[in-house]
This record gives C-alpha cells, sequence and structure tokens, in this order.
C-alpha cells in the first residue's frame, strides 16, 4: 500500500523540495524580462491651496490638468472603447491628492447607486475605482472606490490579489483609509472629487516620484467595465503589473514625520440577568491609538486601554462539520495592514488569526471582549521588503465560571520582493500565557508569478507548545499552483499535517483530523471553463469541478471530496447554479460530534444536490434561493437558506434571513437522531448621508438557543473620528423559557467618542 510518513524529517525534505523549487523560478524571474507595464502615463498638476470638496468639480484649476480618457472595455465587448466617455485629473498639494473624475453618461436616468454607507458592496452599482501602486513594485497597492451617492469603499491589495483557494486573503476589504469624497449629478453624468490625505498612504519620497496607477468604471445596466489601462480577462484591477504610471510628483517636502493621535471616552452600563439576580455595571473608560511616521514609509502604531465596543456582532452560524468554523476579523486596529501578518490558507490554516487577541469564549459559547492593556505594531516597507511588527498585552478576565490569565502575543512578519512579482518571507509568533505556558510557531513562504498567467506558492511551518505537563511539536507544508488563462483555470496542490502541528496563535479548522490520525496528507485539483457568449441571455458560463482527497500516514483515504459545479450570470443580473457532491469521510472514535451526535466509528460515503437562484440584486426587491437535498454520512440532510431585501434608493435597505437545517443520524448506539435547528435573522440599515448611518442586526439560533440583537449608530465627524452609538442584547431561547423572545441574559449601552488629532 502507497505510504506517506508525516515525521519531521520527511517534512523536512519536503521544505527542501519546496525551497529549492522557488530558488529555480527566482532565478529566472530574476534573468528574465520586466513585466509588461502599460505605456500609459498621467501627469498630476501641482496646485499651492486646498481645494473647496464639493463634487462639482468647477474650479477652474481642474481644467488646468491633463486628461486621463480613453477607456477600454473588459466587458463585454473585450478590447473595444468604453460605451461612455470618461476623465479623470489628479491634483496634489503638500497635505493631499485630489482625483477629479467626469463619468458622462448619455442616460443619466438609468444611473444606478444602491450603497451609501461605508464600505457598502458596490458591485451591483454604477462605481469608479482607482488603485494606487505607491512603491511601483507591480505587487501591491491601495484601492480607493465610490459611486454616483458618494459611498466610499476602500481595501489594500497585496500579490495582486491571488486568490489562494476558495477565500482571497490578497484583497483586504476591511481596512479604512482616512480620505474623503463628495459626488455630484447633472443631466450629462455624475463626477466625483476624492481627497486622499499623503498621510494615508506610503511611499518614497523625492522631487521626480512615480506611482503604478489604473483606473476603472463599471455601468451596471450594461455589465460594463472599462479600464484606463486595459486589463485583461479573468483578471481585475488588483493587476498592478499592467497599470500605467502617475508621474513626476515633487514630494520632497513629506520626509517629516507625521503623527496621529486619536484617544476616545466612553460611557455606558451593562445590565446582567442571569445567573441570580439582575445587576448593573457602570462602566466609564478612555483610552488612545497613536500613528507616527518613523519614515514615510514606515509607521508605529501604539495603543493604550484598546476598545472595540463598536464593532458589529457576528453572524450566526450553524456548524454541519467535526471542524472549527471561522468569523472574519472586524476590529479596526488589526485589519490596518493586516495583509502583511497573512501566512498559510485563508480560513484553513494560519498561523496568525488576530481574532485569539482580545477576544474569548465563556462557558456558553458567547464572545466575550478580553481587555487589551496595550501593545505596539510597526509596518512598512523599506526598499523591497515588507515589514509586519506586533506586540500586544492582555489582562486577566473571568468570565462566570471562566478565567482567562494575562497573555503576551508577539508577531515578527517580514517578506522580500523579489523579481518583478515574487516574493518570498517568514513569520515567528509567539503567545506566552501567565503561569508559563507557551505556544510558538515560525515559517516560510514563497509567492512566485511566472509569466502573466502561472502563479505558484507554498509554505512550511512548525509550531511547538507547552500547556501544564504537555509538551509537543508539529509541522505543515503546502505548495499550490493556479494557472490563469481567457478561457480555462487550473489548480493544484499538495498539503501535509503531522499529528500535533497547533498554532495558538493562528486558526487551524482541521486540527481535530490531524490529531484523531496522526496527520494527514492532502491533495487537490480544480478546473474551471468561463466562456462568456455575445448576443445571449447568458453573460458568463462558469463550469467547474473540484477533487480532493486526504490521506492518513499509512495511505488509508481519510477523505474525499467531487465537486461538479455548472454556474449561470444572467445579462440581467440574474444568477442561477447547481451542483453535484459525493463526499467520502472516516469516522474515528475521537471524531467530533456533529450537532452533537456522536456517530459510530466507520467508513461512509454519501451524495448530494445543491441548487440556488439569486436575483439582480441592484433592483428595490431582491433574493436569493438555496437548496440542498441528499444523504449526509449516514443519514440524510435538507437545507433552505432564504435571504432578500428591500431597497429604498441608497439610504434604507431591510435584509431578513432564513435558515433551515433538517438532518437525521444515526449515532454510536444505533438509535436514529433528527436534529432541526432554525437560524432567522434580519439586517437593517440607514444612511441619513455617507457619515451619518444606523445599522441593525437581530438573530435567533434555535441550535445554541439564543435571540441576539445589535444596534449601531455611527456619525463621522472627519476622516477617522467617530461618534457611537451601541446597544448589545443576548436571550435565552431554551425550553425553560416562556417569553416569546427568550430571558434576558444581558443588555449592554455604549456611547463612544474618538477623534483623530492630525499633528
Amino acid at each position: 500500500m502507497y505510504r506517506i510518513c508525516t515525521s519531521p524529517h520527511t517534512l523536512a525534505h519536503f521544505c527542501f523540495a519546496v525551497l529549492l523549487t522557488a530558488l529555480l523560478a527566482m532565478q529566472t524571474m530574476l534573468t528574465a524580462g520586466p513585466a509588461s507595464a502599460q505605456e500609459r502615463e498621467i501627469v498630476p498638476l501641482r496646485i499651492l491651496e486646498a481645494l473647496h470638496m464639493d463634487g462639482v468639480l468647477d474650479e477652474g484649476v481642474w481644467q488646468n490638468a491633463l486628461a486621463a480618457s480613453g477607456f477600454t472595455q473588459q466587458r463585454p465587448d473585450e478590447g473595444q472603447p468604453a460605451s461612455e466617455r470618461t476623465e479623470v485629473r489628479v491634483l496634489y498639494d503638500e497635505q493631499t491628492m485630489y482625483i477629479g473624475v467626469w463619468a458622462y453618461d448619455s442616460d443619466p436616468s438609468q444611473i444606478i447607486a444602491t450603497q451609501m454607507a461605508r464600505d457598502g458592496d458596490l458591485a451591483d452599482d454604477d462605481y469608479f475605482q482607482i488603485i494606487l501602486d505607491t512603491f511601483m513594485d507591480r505587487q501591491n497597492g491601495i484601492l480607493f472606490a465610490t459611486n454616483p451617492d458618494g459611498a466610499r469603499y476602500d481595501a489594500q491589495v497585496r500579490n495582486e490579489g491571488r486568490s489562494e483557494g476558495r477565500f482571497n486573503t490578497n484583497v483586504l476589504t476591511d481596512w479604512n483609509g482616512v480620505w474623503d469624497v463628495y459626488t455630484s449629478r447633472n443631466e450629462e453624468g455624475w463626477y466625483a472629487e476624492m481627497a486622499i490625505p499623503w498621510s494615508t498612504l506610503r511611499f518614497e519620497t523625492g522631487d521626480d516620484v512615480d506611482f503604478g496607477i489604473n483606473l476603472e468604471r463599471q455601468i451596471r445596466r450594461r455589465n460594463e467595465q472599462s479600464f484606463w489601462a486595459p486589463v485583461i480577462r479573468p483578471f481585475n484591477i488588483a493587476q498592478v503589473s499592467v497599470a500605467g504610471t502617475l508621474s513626476g510628483m515633487n514630494l520632497t517636502r513629506h520626509d517629516h514625520r507625521y503623527l496621529q493621535i486619536t484617544p476616545y471616552s466612553l460611557g455606558g452600563a451593562t445590565w446582567t440577568y442571569d445567573p441570580g439576580p439582575s445587576t448593573r455595571d457602570e462602566d466609564f473608560d478612555g483610552g488612545v491609538d497613536v500613528k507616527y511616521g518613523l519614515t514615510n514609509n514606515l509607521s508605529l502604531d501604539l495603543t493604550y486601554n484598546t476598545d472595540f465596543s463598536q464593532v458589529e456582532v457576528d453572524d450566526a452560524q450553524v456548524n454541519l462539520t467535526q471542524f472549527n468554523l471561522f468569523f472574519p476579523e472586524k476590529r479596526a486596529f488589526f485589519l490596518e495592514n493586516g495583509g502583511l501578518f497573512r501566512f498559510g490558507v485563508a480560513r484553513e490554516t494560519e498561523l496568525f488569526y488576530s481574532r485569539n487577541v482580545g477576544l474569548a469564549r465563556d462557558n456558553t459559547g458567547a464572545l466575550r471582549q478580553v481587555p487589551i492593556t496595550g501593545g505596539g505594531r510597526l509596518t512598512g516597507k523599506a526598499g523591497r521588503t515588507n515589514l509586519g511588527l506586533l506586540l500586544m498585552r492582555t489582562g486577566d478576565e473571568r468570565f462566570g465560571e471562566t478565567k482567562l490569565e494575562d497573555n503576551i502575543y508577539a508577531v515578527a512578519r517580514i517578506s522580500q520582493d523579489v523579481g518583478e512579482k515574487s516574493n518570498v518571507g517568514f513569520i515567528v509568533t509567539n503567545q506566552r500565557v501567565g503561569g508559563g505556558d507557551y505556544n510558538r510557531a515560525a515559517g516560510g513562504d514563497f509567492n512566485l508569478a511566472i509569466g502573466p498567467k502561472l502563479a505558484v506558492s507554498g509554505f512550511l511551518a512548525g509550531t511547538t507548545y507547552q500547556a501544564g505537563e504537555e509538551s509537543e511539536s508539529g509541522f505543515a507544508g503546502r505548495l499550490w499552483s493556479r494557472w490563469n488563462g481567457p478561457l480555462w483555470q487550473f489548480e493544484g496542490l499538495y498539503m501535509g499535517v503531522s499529528e500535533f502541528f497547533n498554532p495558538g496563535m493562528g486558526f487551524f479548522s482541521r486540527r481535530s483530523l490531524a490529531r484523531n490520525f496522526g496527520g494527514f496528507h492532502e491533495v487537490s485539483a480544480r478546473a474551471f471553463f468561463t466562456p462568456e457568449p455575445t448576443n445571449s441571455i447568458v453573460r458568463r458560463y462558469f463550469p467547474h469541478i473540484v477533487l480532493s482527497a486526504t490521506f492518513g500516514d499509512d495511505g488509508t483515504q481519510l477523505t474525499r471530496r467531487e465537486h461538479y459545479h455548472w454556474e449561470l450570470f444572467f445579462t440581467g443580473g440574474e444568477q442561477a447554479g447547481i451542483t453535484l457532491d459525493r463526499a467520502f469521510r472516516r469516522i474515528s472514535e475521537n471524531t467530533r460530534p456533529i450537532l452533537g451526535v456522536k456517530l459510530p466509528v466507520g467508513n461512509y460515503t454519501d451524495a448530494s444536490t445543491r441548487m440556488h437562484y439569486t436575483t439582480n440584486l441592484s433592483k428595490p426587491v431582491f433574493g436569493d434561493f438555496q437548496l440542498i437535498l441528499g444523504q449526509y454520512i449516514n443519514g440524510n440532510r435538507r437545507s433552505l437558506n432564504l435571504e432578500g431585501g428591500l431597497r429604498a434608493g441608497s439610504k434604507f435597505t431591510i435584509g431578513p434571513r432564513y435558515e433551515l437545517n433538517d438532518v437525521t443520524l444515526t449515532d454510536a448506539v444505533s438509535a436514529e437522531r433528527d436534529i432541526t435547528a432554525h437560524l432567522f435573522g434580519v439586517r437593517t440599515s440607514y444612511s441619513f448621508s455617507p457619515d451619518v448611518s444606523l445599522n441593525a442586526l437581530v438573530q435567533w439560533d434555535t441550535n445554541q438557543d439564543r435571540f441576539v440583537s445589535n444596534f449601531r449608530f455611527n456619525y463621522i465627524i472627519s476622516p477617522g473620528s467617530n461618534v457611537y452609538v451601541v446597544y448589545n442584547e443576548r436571550r435565552d431561547n431554551g425550553d425553560a423559557t416562556e417569553a416569546l423572545l427568550g430571558d434576558p441574559l444581558d443588555r449592554t449601552l455604549i456611547v463612544k467618542l474618538a477623534y483623530l488629532f492630525d499633528l
């Protein structure tokens, strides 16, 4: 029988092979010609006085600047001129870069804008976006976007936004930079006036500075995306290697250090009803965040008594697997430059997962905030070296019967750009727990872009930990590749994990699989076909197939997955698809219960089908339907997911959600168990303006017997300065309660003011 050993020696050999492959490929990259950057140029106009921001663009200085125009379609008619004229001009002074956008439209009544709130999804809107490659490294950039109603959307892009699996962590959409935008409309189209302070960007100073730049406009009613520097399918604006140039800027006066201080104060109260009699705890607190520019491209962030009370609660999830669920980071301090610290496989195997810092679950499973005493972060770029250092400390905390010791968290992440679009790096993490326990991890990785279509990446990591008398070490390694063509895309990967691999500061969803079977090896292949017909009701076909399997140390198969998916994107904005799935899994004595059911030891094969339909999400009434029917391990499954919404322009949206999971399983004593789990939720938002919004999220989870509500009012005084009013409530919906919404567990009301002083 085929046998693979998960010993450290074998993984060390794997590491050597991966690094040798990387070095050989990088030698090729270093001797190859330059990437095919566009010979398109914008020469910005330097001005002496700050502009009056109103979105009208009627100041004479705008007409003195040269216009960037001549946009080229990527979709629907690739290579053809854009159907509507777009002009962009760039100005700058000592404090700010200004971008003026003239988005002409022959039928302004058909302009679509569904979002106004910060970081709203603009995919179903008319929009304009700009990406700036401030270091001209042809790999990374900062993205800014807006729509006709002045919504602000921004993101940090690394490694040209390449996705290495199901989830993309190379585009950090939750980053919020300090910038502003105003828009207007008339009978000729819509207009945008952006102001991006130099303190928001990192760059090398000088008297003749160049940035990489590209511009994109979407006309939603035509499903048209056009670029100033053309980008071929299937790529997008994140492909900065083909961007044009923003040239000749005199930034010599930006060598001075910048300093931003953001103190906060908050007041509020928490009412606790269970266990015992109700209590009220008043909270009046304060803290401060400091950002200091050591150089113009290297910044130091310090935080004291950090608070995240304004962060939205997590969406409820039902876990139908034996593995851990992933919840995304939402706290601004950890989101800023978070891409620098990414290492591993997104949402599956990450050596650093920032939600382990300052968040923990109590004995009821509720997520609680652990006080962060303070910490610091150093991030930036020196030459072609990317640097990220993080040090945080949390205090002692007790939640009912759960007591958490103080922790110190340290992370060091360094990567080096190599060639035109490649890099190598390493990471070290160290978590020290009060009492002397620790968890440490270290690893090296590489990302190679071999030509415009082929990407290869890999990593090798090791961990060691001590918890009381227990002390173990483990290893994990991965090699992945993807080929992107205009019609076909292919992916392949190998991953090996030893039994005791345990990144305590990270996230490893399949740790139980490794522990139960002494480690595992995974192989996977994916193929995608993406034709885009013309003169058809179907805008794009997206059939694809995924085959994957994991094996134990002795070659025994542990899991297998066959995924056959046919997806259709219609010209009207609708989307439909059908999926056939076949799965095999081996259940051991130590396999975690699924939905509370302990399964008998054995091998199980099941098959199911998934159907879904999504309406045009830009319409006032929209919805999504998903149905899953079939076998599930040793039983059956019926799952229904309904989501929809009602929208009034870009100001108001209400979106109900319902999820049903009806699962039948046979447990370890041969008893049939029927588990039904319901999730009800409603998400509501109202934007009084782009700077004032009210959001609500109400959720009822019958699996956890919890009713949770979260209400947030946010007033943006100025970019970086905010007022928050937040109300949270949790209720118990267990069998013992007679109240419709359950008995209250706790309520919290917080008012918070944070003000940015830009010195």
